[in-house]
């Protein structure tokens, strides 16, 4: 990140050890549950957490807060500790998945990354005899995964479905952005289509709500237009575009 490649890139924590980590410091706090039944409640607990972090909105992440919090089953002193250590800390940004998509590129993510790489770490770990190893399989795998990244910006390019082509209103964002990107889009032309056959009158407020508007950064139902108008690039989270990685390939 030195060298001024993607300087606005935010660093991320591996969720599958923010839950190990919360397993092994919270496990005391279920032994007040009979025998048998202690590992059933931990794995129910972490399964809670789990639904908090990969709330696609920052709205539906607060209600299943909540509710998590409500439930008079989990030992208050690991309730405690997961909204100390995670959801009230500066972690919460490197976890969340309504926080973390903000710093994603052509729908991966950092998180995801790390998850992908420690299993394929942990496959290897009988034959790894030293540390030079470790190292050489790291680079590796990052290596590779850099390289589906850059196929998949290609193909964002030159191999664009009939049915994303063909609709006029995503010609200006046509192989300027990810076909993830596009797809959704499309999505969300065709649900403002079927509702104005319907009838039903569009409204959209600053701060909406949708799916695609709060998750993704791409422009929901209520607004793309469907007469035909183009989408502006400029309406699309920089995160999608494809020529972020133009700059990134004599780096690699």
């Amino acid at each position: 990140m030195k060298s001024g490649l993607w300087p606005d890139v935010v660093h991320l924590l591996c969720r599958w050890h923010v839950y190990e980590a919360i397993k092994r410091y919270c496990i005391p706090f279920f032994k007040k549950f009979e025998k048998g039944r202690q590992q059933e409640q931990l794995n129910r607990f972490i399964t809670a957490f789990k639904n908090i972090v990969c709330a696609p909105n920052e709205m539906q992440m607060k209600a299943l807060w909540q509710s998590f919090i409500a439930d008079d089953v989990y030992p208050r002193e690991a309730i405690d500790y997961v909204k100390r250590e995670y959801y009230e800390s500066s972690k919460a940004i490197q976890i969340m998945e309504c926080y973390v998509y903000n710093c994603g590129n052509l729908h991966q993510t950092t998180t995801s990354r790390n998850e992908g790489m420690h299993g394929a770490y942990r496959s290897k770990a009988s034959v790894i005899q030293k540390p030079a190893e470790s190292y050489l399989l790291r680079r590796s795998h990052k290596e590779q995964w850099m390289q589906r990244l850059r196929g998949q910006a290609m193909n964002g390019r030159n191999r664009i479905p009939l049915d994303l082509s063909n609709t006029p209103e995503l010609r200006d964002l046509s192989r300027k952005i990810s076909l993830f990107a596009l797809t959704e889009v499309k999505k969300q032309i065709i649900l403002a289509k079927k509702e104005e056959s319907e009838g039903v009158i569009r409204t959209w407020l600053q701060n909406c709500q949708c799916h695609a508007a709060r998750r993704y950064g791409l422009p929901c139902y209520h607004v793309v237009p469907t007469d035909g108008d183009t989408i502006p690039l400029n309406s699309i989270a920089p995160f999608w575009r494809l020529d972020n990685w133009d700059a990134g390939i004599q780096f690699y």
